[in-house]
């Protein structure tokens, strides 16, 4: 993967849900999570501290759309806002 693909913004809709991150391990962590239509990713705040508390943790349950890069299995948003959760 490019450099130019790999750093690209994009804009994501889906649910979010707190699971078990890296269970098994000296690293297990309550982890939220971006459920889409694409697969489920590890969500955080670009550029803040991965030890830190999550503040996309009070919105589990709720569907956010979020504006961010993708690199792996984690998705860094940029910018969240709650949305109309589909169907409705």
């Amino acid at each position: 993967m490019s450099g130019d693909r790999k750093n690209k913004t994009l804009t994501i809709k889906g649910r979010l849900v707190l699971k078990t991150f890296a269970r098994t391990t000296k690293s297990e962590s309550l982890g939220v999570y971006i459920e889409t239509e694409d697969g489920s990713f590890l969500i955080r705040p670009a550029g803040g501290n991965p030890f830190a508390d999550n503040p996309l943790a009070k919105l589990a349950g709720k569907y956010i759309e979020a504006t961010g890069r993708k690199s792996d299995y984690v998705f860094f948003a940029r910018s969240w806002h709650e949305v109309p959760e589909p169907g409705n």
